[in-house]
């Protein structure tokens, strides 16, 4: 059996401002940045029970990644990088089959950016070792402006891929879910249910413990 899960934060707050005096804002204040940013964060990972892998790429047929390129929309850039690697590329995807190729491809240092006119110095600030409020910080401005970003996420084997948005993912997911092939079961969880080990990983431990949340 595989389980495709996706953890989401609808709202979230990626560059939480403080006052010139660093206290951060109240909850009324809070609310009030949420909905001016407008800002969201998912998760999509995968495991194969049968096969005892971990890892959203790691599925063979790449289910996991089309479940995320089905709901993605253009114009799709992507940069493929790898840890040290210094080229910074970008392509133009079109195309489902090649959507789920790059998404199942991707290596550590790269990005997909929708929406968007990249440039090499925006890769470069996205994913070269920076500090990461200071990506987070560019992350929010990159959404603010109404681009949509991917990145990988080490996994136990290969990657799962963080989503940032300008506008909510989860209902899409859950949508794009209704389909999966036999043998494959979908969650769509929010992320603060899912804190810990034991939750996030909760397929490997008590697969029940999210049926609320099953598609």
């Amino acid at each position: 059996m595989r389980i495709i899960k996706y953890f989401f934060e609808e709202p979230t707050l990626l560059d939480f401002p403080a006052s010139e005096s660093g206290e951060q804002p109240s909850e009324y204040g809070l609310k009030g940045l949420l909905r001016q940013h407008r800002h969201y964060r998912g998760y999509l990972a995968a495991s194969d029970l049968g096969a005892d892998t971990i890892g959203g790429s790691a599925l063979e047929d790449h289910t996991a990644a089309r479940v995320l390129a089905s709901i993605l929309t253009g114009p799709i850039w992507f940069s493929n990088r790898a840890a040290g690697q210094t080229d910074v590329t970008l392509s133009l995807l079109t195309g489902i089959e090649n959507i789920v190729r790059a998404l199942a491809a991707m290596a550590s240092d790269s990005v997909m950016m929708m929406d968007v006119d990249p440039t090499e110095e925006m890769v470069r600030a996205l994913t070269d070792d920076n500090d990461q409020k200071v990506v987070m910080r560019k992350i929010a401005q990159l959404l603010d402006a109404g681009c949509t970003l991917v990145f990988p996420e080490q996994a136990h084997m290969g990657h799962d891929w963080s989503i940032f948005s300008p506008r909510p993912v989860a209902a899409y997911i859950r949508e794009a879910m209704g389909n999966l092939p036999k043998e494959t079961r979908g969650f769509v969880v929010p992320y603060v249910e899912a804190r810990g080990e034991h939750k996030f990983y909760f397929e490997q431990y008590n697969i029940d413990l999210f049926a609320r949340h099953e598609v």
